[in-house]
């Protein structure tokens, strides 16, 4: 692992695993008093759904905003509420003209696959300086990587994020 790379993946295969460490490193990093920017999903399971809504947490000011659209039990194809997602990455830019430690991407999903969604506040964190962390599903990995070339380093673990993040000079699970 190359710790002292500004960007690190989290790879994963099981999101719910990802979910739980990312919850349990943003726990740590805030107990370090450390500024956060970015995002953390939580799914809302809907009895009368099959499918879940979707809401992302703005790590620097607690707000949720739902981004899936409600197209009915029926409805297939992507669910993604984009006038919902663009507020979210408004509120993420404000976040790093303002100052964090730490920008964290709950995932690179597929609209940053199709070269949009969080990918300029990923590059905007970069250049002001700040390290990145971003959760990256396995089947997004090559796409990821030809993102972010050789600047980004991968984890899997919550212990390999926590050397990551102490090897930036951030100081989680301290």
């Amino acid at each position: 692992m190359h710790d002292t790379k500004p960007i690190c993946a989290l790879v994963y295969e099981d999101g719910a695993q990802a979910q739980f460490i990312l919850l349990a490193l943003i726990k740590d990093l805030r107990a370090a008093r450390l500024r956060l920017a970015g995002t953390l999903q939580h799914d809302r399971a809907r009895p009368d759904r099959r499918h879940c809504d979707m809401e992302l947490e703005d790590l620097a000011s607690g707000h949720i905003t739902r981004i899936s659209e409600d197209r009915g039990e029926a409805a297939s194809g992507c669910r993604l509420d984009r006038d919902a997602f663009a507020r979210v990455d408004a509120s993420i830019m404000s976040s790093l003209s303002q100052g964090c430690d730490l920008l964290i991407i709950n995932k690179f999903g597929k609209t940053e696959v199709e070269g949009q969604g969080l990918r300029n506040a990923i590059a905007q964190a970069l250049l002001a300086g700040h390290p990145v962390l971003v959760g990256v599903p396995a089947r997004n990995l090559k796409d990821w990587q030809q993102f972010v070339g050789d600047h980004a380093c991968e984890v899997q673990s919550l212990e390999e994020a926590q050397h990551w993040c102490r090897a930036q000079g951030l100081a989680p699970g301290a």
